[in-house]
């Protein structure tokens, strides 16, 4: 396939899968009621409590919504590693469809099957950061007096990256004697909590980054 059938396919698999995301936790979020009674806040809910069966009103609909952006993010990843030269472009590539496919299995094993769950959204977070980093690292590192793609959006990825890393750093802190204040169960709620937080920005740095590669390309 050629570059404009490329930057096509990865257009519309990124914002159908940004779409789809928003959609898939706007709508549910608003419905949510904990089993404290307490609303949806993204200051101190988990994005995850969204596909909580039993207690998200619409699991459905976010666990769908993860699923199906996990595939977005699959498809957009195979078409931005075919676009892009080197093997951090490949290297992106390849895990990119491991961060899509682990987000898909954060939407199949909810929060309800949580052992499966957390295997599955720790993988996400991994391959998700390297992923961005590879991609990004391979758009900077162009060569010629034409790259494909501006070399100035490699530093869009920064924002991301940052996300995962502040997250992964956060968890990786956490020792297993306070593995307790990861767990909502019977959790009172800090009005602002920093792993949720810091949850939440990688999801709307992933937004940021795909917009606007989406629409640069």
């Amino acid at each position: 396939m050629n570059f404009l059938a490329q930057s096509s396919t990865f257009k519309l698999a990124g914002l159908v899968g940004v779409i789809v995301g928003v959609i898939g936790v706007t709508i549910p979020s608003l419905l949510y009621r904990g089993t404290e009674g307490e609303k949806y806040s993204f200051l101190n809910h988990y994005i995850s409590e969204l596909g909580e069966t039993d207690v998200s009103r619409l699991s459905w609909m976010f666990n769908l919504a993860m699923i199906l952006a996990g595939l977005g993010i699959m498809l957009a990843s195979l078409s931005l590693g075919m676009i892009l030269p080197g093997f951090g472009a490949k290297a992106g590539l390849l895990l990119g469809v491991i961060a899509g496919f682990a987000l898909s299995m954060v939407g199949a094993f909810p929060m309800n099957q949580i052992k499966l769950h957390s295997i599955a959204a720790i993988a996400f977070f991994r391959a998700g950061l390297l992923m961005v980093l590879f991609f990004s690292l391979a758009i900077g590192s162009q060569s010629g007096q034409d790259p494909l793609v501006s070399r100035w959006l490699g530093l869009v990825g920064l924002i991301p990256v940052l996300a995962f890393a502040v997250f992964l750093g956060l968890m990786w802190s956490v020792h297993k004697q306070d593995q307790e204040a990861l767990d909502t169960a019977g959790l009172e709620r800090p009005r602002v909590w920093k792993f949720a937080v810091a949850e939440w920005s990688i999801f709307f740095s992933m937004i940021i980054w795909i917009l606007v590669l989406a629409l640069a390309l």
